[in-house]
């Protein structure tokens, strides 16, 4: 009883009928249509292998632009609804026992190729995809090489464009000096102090902060003068005579000018123990400027004395090379500690 119902509950679709009528006046149309099928499934797998055929970088570009995966969709889904129509017409059709052993044949054979070929479509992908993430690695290891190396081009033109800087200054500021356009009138002890101060105040300085070589323009600041400067005295002096001997050679504007420039009052402690030479230099200009009745006969030797007193040892004697080394190293390291 069941089974007459399930015979009158199964309802043969439109399409079905059409094709039963056909196959009653021409018995070869099943078979026809079931290859018709067939071919479909076929096409399919041309453009399965189409994807095998193509070369590495097309598989490649396919797969960057989205292209592959655009074809891979469009392939599965016409795939996926032609087996399913082929699934659907065939338990239909089978009933009426039309299709022949040769049509049900091919239909066995390229459904078989057809899921070997899906299969080694899925392995070719995920190769292809494997091969893509380590490509991907490789980019971004090369992306990090290639950062790193602009990084220290970037840091190397940077240096570079900090020393031609400094060049440039240093030569500018001795050129001039060399030239009497400047510090002129000044004794050349005064003259070195004040050169000494130009120069670590211009971009000399900002190439010593940032580089951390403190030789390169103090030496050679220290050379020029020497080479510029050639009534520079021989032997060694008494430094307490130079700077007396300086101070009276200045007019009273000229000392009260130099004084204001290489004032020690306002320089904090920490800084002056470092700079026992400019600290004399200082303090004697700024007692030759004081009143005729406060002032000392000889500034430099109360400014030696001082510095003995507040800052610490200082030689009595010296020569022109030590003297100017001592002032520019001072005047340098002065200048670092307020940039700093």
């Amino acid at each position: 009883m069941s089974n007459v119902t399930d015979k009158n509950i199964h309802i043969i679709s439109p399409s079905t009928r059409t094709l039963e009528e056909l196959q009653r006046r021409v018995p070869c149309v099943g078979d026809k249509a079931i290859i018709d099928l067939i071919n479909g499934i076929q096409v399919s797998k041309d453009i399965i292998r189409y994807h095998k055929n193509r070369s590495w970088f097309g598989e490649l570009w396919d797969k960057l632009d989205g292209s592959n995966s655009k074809r891979k969709l469009l392939l599965n889904g016409n795939l996926v609804s032609g087996q399913e129509a082929l699934s659907s017409w065939i338990l239909e059709v089978s009933d009426s026992l039309r299709i022949s052993q040769v049509a049900l044949k091919v239909t066995q054979n390229s459904l078989l190729e057809a899921r070997d070929a899906i299969r080694n479509h899925k392995q070719s992908l995920q190769k292809q995809e494997y091969a893509i993430a380590q490509l991907s690695d490789q980019l971004d290891e090369l992306a990090q090489k290639v950062t790193t190396r602009l990084n220290n081009l970037e840091a190397q033109v940077h240096r570079l464009e900090v020393r031609i800087a400094a060049n440039e200054d240093l030569d500018h500021i001795v050129t001039a000096w060399a030239a009497g356009q400047t510090y002129t009138n000044f004794p050349w002890a005064v003259q070195v102090a004040l050169l000494a101060r130009e120069v670590f105040s211009s971009s000399v300085m900002m190439y010593e902060l940032e580089t951390g070589d403190t030789e390169r323009y103090r030496q050679l600041l220290v050379n020029k003068i020497i080479a510029t400067r050639k009534q520079l005295p021989d032997s060694f002096f008494g430094l307490g005579d130079l700077l007396d001997q300086s101070c009276m050679r200045m007019t009273k504007d000229d000392q009260e000018l130099t004084a204001a420039l290489l004032e020690i009052r306002s320089v904090p402690q920490q800084r002056l123990v470092n700079t026992p030479h400019l600290f004399v230099i200082g303090t004697t200009l700024e007692l030759a400027t004081l009143p005729t009745e406060a002032r000392p006969a000889k500034p430099a030797q109360s400014a030696l004395a001082l510095c003995r007193a507040q800052i610490g040892t200082i030689s009595r004697t010296t020569d022109a090379r030590e003297f100017i080394t001592y002032v520019v190293e001072e005047t340098a390291n002065d200048c670092m500690a307020m940039m700093q």
